[in-house]
C-alpha cells in the first residue's frame, strides 16, 4: 500500500508541477511573440517542445482551457 500511495503523490506533484508550468507559459506568452512550451516536472527536470510542433499546440490548447477554468 505504501508504493501505491507514493506513485499517487508522485503523480500529483508532476501533474501539479505541469499545471504551473502551463500557466507560467501563458502568462508569458500573452505578450510575447514566439511561444515556447516548456514542460517542468515534479524532480526539476524540463523538457522545451518546438513551438511549431503539434504537441506544442496541443499542450497550449489544454494550457489555454487550464487557465480558463482557473484551476
Amino acid at each position: 500500500m505504501g508504493k501505491k500511495l507514493l506513485s499517487r503523490l508522485l503523480l500529483a506533484g508532476v501533474l501539479a508541477g505541469a499545471v504551473v508550468a502551463l500557466r507560467s507559459y501563458l502568462a508569458r506568452s500573452e505578450g510575447a511573440g514566439e511561444r515556447e512550451v516548456q514542460i517542468t516536472f515534479d524532480d526539476g527536470s524540463t523538457h522545451t517542445l518546438d513551438p511549431k510542433s503539434p504537441e506544442a499546440q496541443e499542450f497550449t490548447d489544454i494550457a489555454r482551457k487550464v487557465a480558463e477554468v482557473g484551476v
